[in-house]
């Protein structure tokens, strides 16, 4: 009895870590239609907006913008990636479902004229009267990586705020994981 307590326990942790580490995006599937215009106009943008700088640009790995948006508070890689993604939308969605629960915060810098009215509020940042205004808050993981999820997909499962609980994270994670699951 004593030995199936111990077991019991472990098979607790793992098994809340098996619900986003398998997560594969499908091959072989049709998207549906707000999925593909999503990524015809973040392709579009890109080729607009990055076309003297698409040589490099285009060619970052996942793995470099996936450590751009985990630990580099510059706007610039998180505006980049919001285009970059309609190349590699395959390869780092399920990553960045795996984050929407990551509450750590890396800030935010070089933001311009952008606007998340908390942040404002909080004297985190500075409102300049205009700009762009994002729902998701920008200065941590879990924010960026539902920004970039909505912004690929073309679909609006909630946002990220700067007070947002973990039980409320999950629960956003879960209708994207649901979201995944049903391309196949």
């Amino acid at each position: 009895m004593r030995r199936l307590l111990i077991i019991l326990p472990v098979f607790v942790v793992f098994s809340g870590k098996a619900q986003t580490s398998d997560l594969e995006f499908p091959l072989h599937t049709k998207f549906p239609d707000k999925f593909q215009e999503a990524i015809k106009r973040q392709t579009e943008e890109y080729n607009r907006l990055f076309f003297k700088d698409s040589a490099t640009t285009r060619h970052y790995s996942t793995r470099f913008m996936l450590d751009k948006i985990d630990n580099d508070s510059n706007y610039y890689y998180i505006f980049l990636a919001e285009y970059w993604m309609a190349f590699y939308y395959k390869e780092i969605i399920p990553d960045l479902i795996q984050r929407i629960t990551n509450k750590k915060e890396v800030g935010l810098a070089n933001s311009a004229d952008l606007i998340i009215w908390e942040r404002v509020q909080s004297k985190q940042l500075t409102f300049y009267g205009h700009g762009g205004v994002s729902q998701d808050d920008l200065f941590t993981i879990a924010g960026r990586a539902n920004r970039l999820l909505t912004k690929i997909t073309g679909e609006d499962f909630g946002h990220v705020s700067m007070y947002s609980t973990q039980e409320q994270l999950v629960s956003l994670q879960n209708e994207w994981i649901k979201w995944l699951k049903s391309l196949r």
